[in-house]
């Protein structure tokens, strides 16, 4: 997509696709490290509320034979600011993206006579300590910020490639 093109689609849209460029520049690296090579596509988003754009796709090879591809899935995500999936032939991961301390909860207590107060905001998912992409520990509710050594290990489960 064309910086034209991208400074005229809404704000939700053009930041997405800017955390996506951030992540597939690590990604790119990460997989250069373990001999592996990364093809560009695109994908046309279709997303309500937002026009038609196209965000790109990689997919990830290992002597030109495909090993997992990242596919966006937008920016209009509840609980995030974007998913991208890490899809192989066995499995799938969801990419998230939050910002802050991700998405919070907000006790609101009402007590007679109409008065109500509200309670500190938590947090709805623990591990997210900042802006950038998380992964999803399902069975403990907690998330686990992408980084090199998780990417590797998630990449060998969609896979079953050992790429150590």
């Amino acid at each position: 997509m064309t910086d034209q093109k991208l400074e005229q689609l809404p704000e939700m849209a053009s930041t997405y696709l800017e955390h996506l460029k951030s992540l597939y520049e690590d990604v790119r690296e990460w997989c250069a490290k373990r001999g592996l090579q990364v093809v560009e596509g695109a994908v046309e988003m279709n997303e309500q509320g937002l026009p038609h754009y196209e965000a790109p796709k990689i997919t990830i090879t290992r002597d030109g034979a495909p090993v997992a591809e990242l596919v966006p899935l937008g920016a209009a995500i509840i609980g995030a600011r974007g998913r991208v999936d890490l899809k192989g032939r066995l499995s799938r991961h969801a990419f998230l993206f939050q910002v802050g301390r991700g998405p919070s909860i907000t006790i609101r207590a009402t007590h007679e006579g109409s008065t109500s107060h509200d309670g500190p905001a938590r947090p709805m998912i623990q591990g997210i300590d900042g802006d950038g992409w998380y992964w999803l520990e399902s069975h403990a509710r907690r998330a686990k910020r992408v980084d090199e050594a998780l990417f590797g290990d998630l990449l060998a489960d969609v896979s079953d490639y050992d790429f150590q």
